[in-house]
């Protein structure tokens, strides 16, 4: 089954076919972000990336179960909020997205205070701009907002950025030039990500935004299902 959209396009097929050893997904990267491409090191060059497809080289990937909804890579805080405002906008491409982080600006002096458990330890407590849960180092145009991640490791990975505003612009740079961030990364097989305040905490997954709540719970799903990349 081969895929043309986005990242949220291919999240669906990983929810239709999870589980099935009889389904191997391609990809035709057509969204804006397509940060799976960046994992899979497809080519831009359509008869290069055809040649891939043919090819078939596949692997069984893990992925992220956030409160049962199937990811490569999430979001909790502000990049969900982003996510949101370029759905609303009507998903308008480097000018939506421009206009969607022009938006959420302000929203960087408000920082969630929140809880981060993995494996039943508690490894942040305190303001929170952004937590990444992924099996995958890379978001959106191939920010390398979370190294270490890998989808054949068996667990995820989970970042906390707490901010304040000047440090996570620091960090973006960090993304953008493809060097480590200084927040570091946590291996687990289970995040839980809780509100210390009665303000809800907003999701995204595979770029999408998936709705808000006080408390949210990310799981490791082994092999979860088979994706055409050049390994």
């Amino acid at each position: 089954m081969v895929i043309v959209g986005g990242d949220g396009s291919l999240g669906v097929a990983y929810n239709a076919v999870a589980d099935r050893p009889d389904v191997t997904l391609g990809y035709i990267p057509a969204g804006f972000g397509n940060a799976t491409a960046h994992l899979l090191k497809l080519p831009r060059h359509p008869a290069a990336l055809a040649g891939v497809l043919l090819a078939a080289d596949a692997r069984p990937i893990d992925l992220v179960s956030v409160n049962g909804r199937l990811a490569l890579f999430a979001g909790a805080g502000w990049d969900a909020d982003v996510a949101r405002r370029y759905a609303e906008g009507g998903a308008q491409r480097l000018r939506g997205w421009a206009t969607a982080v022009t938006a959420s600006l302000p929203d960087l002096g408000r920082r969630h205070r929140v809880r981060v458990v993995a494996d039943g330890k508690t490894i942040h407590e305190g303001p929170m701009i952004l937590t990444v849960a992924s099996t995958t180092p890379f978001y959106g145009r191939g920010l390398l907002v979370n190294p270490g991640a890998r989808p054949d490791a068996g667990q995820l990975t989970a970042r906390v950025y707490p901010g304040p505003a000047a440090r996570m612009a620091a960090e973006a740079g960090r993304w953008a030039s493809r060097r480590q961030p200084v927040a570091k990364g946590v291996a687990a097989s289970a995040l839980t990500i809780s509100s210390l305040t009665s303000r809800p905490i907003p999701v995204q997954a595979d770029g999408d935004h998936i709705g808000e709540a006080e408390e949210w719970h990310f799981e490791i799903r082994p092999a979860a299902v088979r994706l055409i990349g050049r390994w």
